[in-house]
């Protein structure tokens, strides 16, 4: 049995409670205005947000305000079967009141709790602004800020470098059910399962991934987890999405987030050189804030668990539960080519290393 399946239990059995009443665009109104959350269901409009898998995301706007309504589902609304304890909800209002400590005077940069609705399993949360788009949308029309990913490295690094190795942090959440339920197993476990010949580098990744514990772990830092603002004005950025947050080891939320800026160079030849000054304008930032609270010897160590992850990562997001959408038949042979170059590098890999290997997709894709 792999270590990180050894003597968990999992706390929540049933995937679903079947007395909740699910929120839509025709009912939240009307459940809101019972639960006494608004004064008057008439005149509220009520829009879904799309992108979400796991859970339904309503706009609310009434009274003149707008703000955001998440509640939980139980079955995941991917092609697999892919279920989840909707209690999760209320460990994402925890890690995200937990990050907007950590960030401290950067806060404004994720939603602020407005209230929590346990027999709903939902919360509300303030809005983007409204003509913000997530920074996915954006990256595949073409559009490369290394404004924004300098950002994205602030924000990421801020988090994992005010709660590594923090004890209360770590206590608090120790529970990785949803991870493992959210990510190894359907990513790392399934990609295994579908493409063997990489089983035994993913399943050392997963021991790995599990045995280090070191930070605050988003879990989900993607760029459809970023709002912009498109008011080129003044750059706003909102990240959102908590339920997957852990303690647990950094390295995944960077190798998470460096798939979805590789596969954009993979997919997108015409931008690729913009897109890899996006992630040197990332890594940069993110490893300057992280050299005033890590040794030499542990920067070094995370770049290398962060490559195996890009590594697991990658031939995850073809072959795993939740495969990338817009990637061509062509495009999932490079990404699997290249998981396979960096878990190649094993203990040699460090960041120079997966720069060069960027560096000859890209060209390669030209």
């Amino acid at each position: 049995m792999l270590a990180w399946a050894a003597g968990n239990i999992h706390r929540f059995l049933s995937p679903r409670d079947s007395s909740m009443l699910e929120l839509t665009e025709a009912t939240a109104a009307e459940a809101l205005f019972q639960s006494g959350r608004i004064g008057s269901a008439d005149g509220t409009r009520v829009r879904e947000l799309s992108g979400g898998v796991s859970n339904v995301v309503l706009l609310v706007e009434e009274s003149g305000q707008r703000y955001v309504v998440k509640q939980a589902r139980g079955k995941l609304r991917v092609q697999a079967d892919w279920q989840c304890s909707i209690e999760r909800i209320w460990r994402e209002v925890e890690v995200l009141e937990a990050s907007r400590s950590l960030l401290g005077a950067k806060a404004n940069e994720l939603p602020e709790i407005l209230w929590v609705d346990r027999p709903l399993y939902a919360y509300a949360m303030t809005a983007a602004p409204a003509n913000s788009l997530t920074w996915k949308e954006q990256l595949l029309a073409g559009s490369c800020s290394p404004d924004i990913a300098s950002r994205c490295g602030e924000i990421l690094g801020q988090l994992h470098a005010q709660s590594w190795h923090d004890a209360a942090i770590s206590e608090q959440f120790d529970d990785r059910t949803y991870f493992r339920e959210l990510r190894l197993e359907p990513y790392y476990s399934q990609a295994a399962k579908n493409y063997p010949a990489l089983a035994k580098p993913l399943e050392v990744l997963i021991d790995q991934t599990w045995q280090q514990r070191h930070a605050l772990v988003h879990g989900d830092f993607s760029p459809k987890n970023l709002l912009v603002s498109s008011d080129t004005r003044t750059l706003q950025i909102m990240l959102i999405d908590f339920e997957v947050g852990h303690f647990g080891d950094p390295a995944f939320d960077l190798g998470f987030f460096l798939t979805h800026l590789t596969l954009k160079v993979i997919h997108l030849p015409q931008h690729s050189a913009n897109i890899l000054q996006l992630i040197k304008a990332f890594w940069q930032t993110y490893a300057r804030r992280m050299q005033a609270t890590l040794s030499k010897l542990e920067l070094q160590e995370l770049e290398q668990r962060t490559a195996m992850n890009l590594a697991g990562c990658l031939v995850a997001r073809v072959h795993g539960k939740s495969p990338v959408d817009y990637l061509t038949a062509n495009d999932k042979q490079a990404a699997v080519q290249l998981s396979e170059r960096l878990f190649a590098l094993g203990e040699q890999a460090t960041w120079p290393a997966v720069g060069a290997q960027l560096n000859a997709v890209a060209v390669a894709r030209e």
